[in-house]
């Protein structure tokens, strides 16, 4: 379990600590802070920089190179890495750290912004007889990263090739150490339905319904939909409701639902791992934040898991305070992270002062 993350040059982070992390940990901040990268940073470590991970974190928050008028263009456009340092500065030398403290030897990478000599340059591009960029992204740290280095291309960006990687290298990673990201906008059907198969047939599928039931008790099954072609962003799954004589569409039923069943999936993949979840109240009402909490730490406990959360909502921090109060076993096992833009430091909340600034009205976030 992760103790500490140290994070020099990433984004808005030039310089920055969290520790005293515990089971669940709920990062709070103004816009800006630094929170999501946060999340970025830990996603990237627990991957040892799979090129997979870092094309996720780009595509998403669309840091993509411009393609106007290259209607010819069949390949995704590249992605541009300059927003990954610290003032969006593309140059050799640039670089950033990211490092971990756990119960396990310390986790640390080094992305360095490098000119690749011809011995490092033993990419499937050099094999086709394609002269790749001259500048690379160069990958150093413990564990071994999956890759060394990334050549940029000819634009300075990365583009899909880096997606290339062994895959039989990514099975081992998966299996060392998993970690799920949720994004604010949740994962997408395909996402959802590839990762089903360790939920069915399981207590986690089980625990997948009762998630559903903190929202609508009726809910009594869920099962994916069979010959979908197309899942994308509210679809693939059916839920069998009480009184309903006909399966129904998850999708028809609110984004909460999808937001439950993402959270309540993607766990069962983190076994002995971390869930990392952008803005976790995200779709769902104040008044089942109490029951989405006891979810959580339910199953982190049960398998062995890691939760780093944001959040903007202060109902979603009282229901976190009220929960540690009722219950001292969960108080052991959270922390509250408050991130202030330009402040090296995050300034940690224990369970008994997260309960205290709820109490008194405390302004946290």
């Amino acid at each position: 379990m992760i103790s500490s993350l140290q994070i020099q040059g990433y984004r808005g982070l030039a310089q920055f600590e969290m520790s005293g992390l515990q089971r669940v940990n709920l990062l709070v901040g103004k816009n800006n802070s630094g929170k999501t990268s946060a999340l970025e940073a830990i996603f990237l470590l627990a991957t040892r920089g799979d090129p997979s991970t870092l094309w996720q974190v780009l595509w998403r928050r669309g840091e993509r190179l411009s393609t106007v008028g290259d209607r010819t263009r069949e390949r995704p456009p590249d992605l541009d890495v300059s927003h990954l340092f610290t003032g969006h500065s593309l140059h050799l030398g640039a670089s950033f750290k990211l490092s971990a403290k756990n119960e396990t030897p310390e986790r640390t990478l080094t992305f360095t912004l490098t000119e690749i000599k011809p011995e490092k340059d033993t990419t499937d591009a050099t094999k086709r007889g394609i002269i790749p960029s001259r500048v690379g992204l160069e990958i150093k740290g413990y564990p071994t990263p999956l890759i060394k280095i990334m050549p940029l291309s000819q634009s300075g960006g990365l583009d899909s090739d880096v997606l290339q990687s062994p895959r039989r290298m990514r099975r081992e990673l998966l299996n060392e150490f998993p970690a799920q990201f949720i994004t604010a906008e949740s994962l997408d059907g395909s996402d959802l339905i590839s990762l089903w198969d360790k939920v069915a047939l399981t207590p986690n599928e089980e625990r997948v319904v009762s998630a559903l039931q903190a929202l609508e008790l009726d809910v009594q099954r869920i099962a994916p939909q069979v010959g979908g072609q197309f899942y994308y962003p509210r679809g693939g799954f059916i839920v069998k409701v009480k009184n309903h004589p006909h399966p129904l569409p998850i999708g028809s039923m609110g984004d909460g639902m999808w937001r439950m069943l993402a959270m309540a999936i993607a766990i069962a993949h983190c076994k002995d791992g971390v869930l990392l979840i952008d803005e976790i109240d995200t779709g769902l009402h104040y008044t089942v934040l109490g029951n989405m909490w006891r979810l959580i730490f339910a199953a982190a406990a049960d398998l062995n898991v890691q939760v780093f959360a944001t959040t903007h909502s202060s109902d979603c921090i009282r229901s976190l305070a009220e929960l540690c109060y009722e219950e001292s076993d969960i108080a052991d096992n959270v922390t509250l992270q408050r991130i202030e833009k330009g402040n090296p430091k995050a300034v940690p909340y224990t369970a008994e002062e997260i309960e205290i600034a709820a109490e008194r009205r405390v302004e946290v976030r």
